[in-house]
Parts: C-alpha cells; sequence; structure tokens
C-alpha cells in the first residue's frame, strides 16, 4: 500500500497511557482532506493506541501496533476534537500521526 500523508506530530511513549494528539475540530485547508487518520510506530516496542477519550489506551483494549507498523482509520470519517491516546506494553517508542492524502491498495 502507499500512504501520502500530511504529518501532524511525533511523540513518545511509555508504559503510561496518555494523550499524543487531538484530532482537529474542524477540516482546515493546511490538513487537506481528514479522511483517514494514520498512526505509524516509528519506535522499537509495541504501542497500543486507543482513540475517542483521554488515556484510553491499555494494553488489552486497543488497537496493537507492532514496532514499524501503521494503523490507518479508513473510509469514515475521523471523529472531530477527540484525543488519540497511547501507551507500550514495556519500554518505550514514538508515534508518528497525520492524516492521509491518499491511500491506495495494492
Amino acid at each position: 500500500m502507499a500512504i501520502a500523508a500530511a504529518w501532524q506530530t511525533v511523540a513518545s511513549v511509555t508504559t503510561t497511557a496518555g494523550t499524543v494528539y487531538t484530532t482537529n475540530a474542524s477540516t482546515a485547508s493546511t490538513f487537506a482532506y481528514q479522511r483517514d487518520l494514520v498512526v505509524t510506530n516509528s519506535g522499537t516496542a509495541t504501542v497500543f493506541v486507543g482513540i475517542g477519550a483521554s488515556n484510553v489506551a491499555t494494553s488489552v483494549a486497543s488497537f496493537s501496533i507492532p514496532a514499524g507498523g501503521t494503523l490507518i482509520l479508513t473510509q469514515c470519517q475521523v471523529p472531530g476534537g477527540v484525543p488519540v491516546s497511547a501507551c507500550t506494553g514495556a519500554g518505550s517508542s514514538q508515534v508518528s500521526i497525520g492524516y492521509a492524502l491518499n491511500v491506495a491498495y495494492v
């Protein structure tokens, strides 16, 4: 798959769940088409990501993203103004978060 993402932030993630990004409340021209939310684990530890409530991420009730992996929420409108939280099961990692401009499945 090819991803052309407009990255918004890079955040450090530890074993303590915390908000790493809050989605935009409304579409802005600088973010282009905000349909697909992309979360990439750019670190070395597995990251658990939750969306919709502050610090909702846990190691048992969230999306698991392995090191180097990517989570794409596609074909749905990303909720506006909601927190994206993340944590690791052990160690630390980093996540890159942005909006996809063009997601093509091959």
